[in-house]
């Protein structure tokens, strides 16, 4: 296996636009990803980090790194498409938390108990007629709307694409789930690994990364784990996978 020498990491947590001025995000302030580029930038074999994160997302403190700012997840998927195509990427490490729904668009209360759908003449207030254009009857939802209803709309996977676009790339995923059992914890991430041909994946709880002492469990095909405690723990763990030529 070649030693990786150009790494890409996804960080923090993507946004997705209710109006000019409001946005649905989540709460991934990208600090795993940054610990995770610290500890790559260590090793003298790798040369470039190349750093997808959101806007406010932590930034690594290190050399070897260029900074990718993105919002949306089509930001995403576009800066994506544009490294890896332009890029000799060795591993991919995708710790960024990607909104799982966009925007689609913003209705009166009484327009959605009328219909489900937008249309003409009734009081739409924002619809986002395809990912790249937005009609709007406002730039800003006036702040007296009276229960304003929101239509989401699923947005684009980008996990699938590492492997289509870097089909000898390792490549770590992440699965965060919420107060689970470990069972469900580990053969969940084990079912995203095998569906998007990922070579790790970095199973998470919730529970735990909420009470600030973040357990991960790093998993491989074969369903084998290394269990580590805390935030440098899971980064140092992850780099030296990676760097090991695969072996947990």
């Amino acid at each position: 296996m070649k030693i990786p020498e150009n790494i890409l990491i996804t960080a923090g947590g993507t946004e997705e636009k209710i109006d000019r001025v409001r946005s649905i995000t989540n709460k991934g302030t990208g600090k795993l990803g940054s610990l995770i580029a610290e500890q790559f930038a260590q090793y003298k074999e790798v040369k470039n980090i190349y750093y997808i994160h959101a806007n406010n997302a932590v930034l690594p403190e290190c050399d070897k790194v260029t900074l990718i700012p993105i919002t949306s997840t089509d930001d995403l998927l576009n800066a994506v498409t544009k490294i890896c195509e332009e890029k000799q990427i060795d591993a991919v490490i995708h710790s960024m938390a990607v909104s799982d729904y966009r925007v689609r668009s913003v209705l009166s209360a009484s327009t959605v108990m009328a219909i489900a759908q937008p249309a003409d003449g009734l009081e739409t207030l924002f619809y986002f007629s395809d990912r790249e254009s937005l009609t709007k009857k406002y730039n800003k939802i006036p702040s007296d709307t009276k229960d304003p209803v929101i239509f989401l709309a699923p947005t684009p996977k980008i996990i699938p694409l590492f492997r289509q676009l870097l089909p000898q790339a390792v490549i770590v995923g992440f699965k965060l789930l919420d107060n689970v059992s470990h069972e469900e914890l580990i053969n969940t991430a084990h079912r995203l690994l095998i569906k998007n041909g990922c070579d790790y994946v970095l199973a998470n709880d919730y529970t735990t990364v909420e009470a600030d002492r973040h357990e991960g469990f790093l998993i491989d095909k074969n369903k084998n784990e290394n269990a580590f405690s805390g935030k440098q723990a899971i980064a140092e763990g992850i780099a030296k996978a990676v760097m090991s030529g695969g072996k947990l």
